[in-house]
């Protein structure tokens, strides 16, 4: 395997997590199987599409049917549909042995019945992929989203502040990661990470955090067996909003709620042929939140991140992780999630490929605090989704699409029980040659 493509399958364990954190969002995405990357030089490619989606929700505000029977939606339509128009972004530009890329996509949603819906609907990747010498590599990229929140995440009030303060999310990502060695030896790495996440309602702010994130491992590196290393990580997280002791802003003398947290553990790497690649992380973390009602977690963690191709025509992502991060759900110092998540591709011929996926997500939710109501909180709970779509090609650049998504969520608290069905029609227009 060559340092290029261990650096990639680095990349990829590191930002799984990122990934799968949209799980929940109320549409699913779009595509299938993600594209490889590809194993040679650097090319240029610039792929730039305007797409317009109009999309049916059966449950646009994300509340459960008991919030709705108590009347939180306040003579609102409980359904909606919103139209979509998109700028798709894929560019990739090389320079010498280097690679600049940018891809994602921008958009507002439009609602028909309920205006206060209106949000941006942003996720944008960026970064360069660099080559120092004959045996390093590395890069430095960064994310950015904003997008609207449930209102049933954050937690049970009164109709007012779930219905009229719908919340936008803004969340940034950056970082840096390196690798060094040869393809037979030995292979150092280190890594760092910020992010940081940002509400615009008063009431999700005081979930706003920032962390910082820190890796290194050690490896070993054959081309016919891949990359098998130790790793160890370093995680500070800190709400930026609330007290170790539950009360919101900042209190003089006391100090702000947050987490910190170690793992390690080990990873192997590898590229078997042209049908199988990814990479697979199993280890141990330590989790010390600040907040003085909740408690320490010691358990296991793991991250893969598969591609398959059993033929020519389907491409499979299998992608699982087990972690403690922090979270923007509900009013808990952190939460152990779990995803497990399939999404995959099918060409049915020259013109037309079929979409499909399902996923798996689980949170408990860890130090809810004393503060607050329990029967207005959330202590746990799981998401499921499955979703199928076609994309027809009908020239070299008009492509029409079409996807219907089911999503259900069950709580330990039935007011944060949600179900909804997305539809979905979409035209898009290819602007780059």
């Amino acid at each position: 395997m060559k340092n290029r493509d261990m650096a990639i399958g680095l990349l990829l364990v590191g930002s799984a997590s990122a990934a799968l954190a949209q799980t929940t969002d109320t549409r699913p995405p779009s595509f299938g199987a993600a594209p490889r990357a590809p194993s040679g030089p650097p090319a240029r490619s610039i792929g730039i599409r305007a797409a317009v989606d109009v999309s049916y929700d059966s449950n646009a505000f994300g509340l459960s049917d008991a919030l709705i029977r108590q009347g939180r939606l306040a003579g609102r339509s409980k359904d909606d549909i919103s139209i979509t128009p998109s700028l798709q972004l894929d560019i990739t530009q090389p320079f010498g042995r280097q690679a600049a890329y940018l891809r994602g996509t921008i958009g507002y949603d439009f609602y028909l019945q309920n205006s206060q819906l209106q949000r941006e609907r942003i996720q944008l990747d960026g970064g360069v992929n660099l080559q120092v010498g004959h045996g390093c590599s590395g890069g430095v990229n960064a994310a950015y989203g904003r997008f609207k929140s449930n209102s049933g995440d954050v937690f049970v009030l009164g109709d007012e502040p779930l219905i009229r303060d719908i919340n936008t999310q803004e969340t940034l990502v950056f970082g840096g990661r390196a690798q060094c060695g040869g393809a037979i030896g030995i292979t150092p790495a280190i890594g760092y990470q910020h992010s940081q996440i940002r509400n615009d309602s008063r009431f999700f702010k005081l979930n706003d955090s920032n962390s910082d994130s820190f890796d290194g491992s050690i490896g070993y590196s054959r081309p016919s067996l891949g990359r098998i290393s130790l790793y160890g990580t370093y995680t500070t997280a800190k709400y930026l909003n609330r007290t170790v002791i539950g009360l919101p802003g900042p209190i003089p003398g006391i100090p702000t709620d947050g987490v910190e947290s170690y793992s390690a553990g080990v990873r192997f790497e590898r590229q078997i042929g042209t049908r199988v690649q990814g990479s697979i992380a199993g280890g141990y973390s330590w989790v010390n939140p600040k907040n003085i009602f909740s408690n320490k977690f010691r358990g296991s963690s793991y991250s893969a991140s598969l591609n398959i191709r059993p033929f020519d025509a389907m491409s499979l992502d299998l992608l699982a992780s087990r972690e403690a991060e922090t979270t923007n759900a509900v009013f808990a110092s952190y939460s152990i999630t779990e995803i497990y998540a399939l999404n995959g591709t099918y060409r049915l011929n020259r013109k037309m490929s079929a979409n499909f996926g399902s996923s798996y997500q689980s949170r408990d939710y860890r130090g809810r605090f004393a503060t607050v109501d329990g029967a207005a909180t959330l202590g746990e709970d799981k998401f499921v989704r499955a979703y199928v779509g076609l994309a027809y090609d009908l020239n070299r650049r008009l492509r029409l699409n079409g996807l219907v998504s089911q999503q259900r969520r069950k709580a330990d608290n039935p007011l944060f029980n949600y179900n909804n069905t997305t539809v979905s029609l979409g035209a898009s227009f290819a602007l780059s040659r």
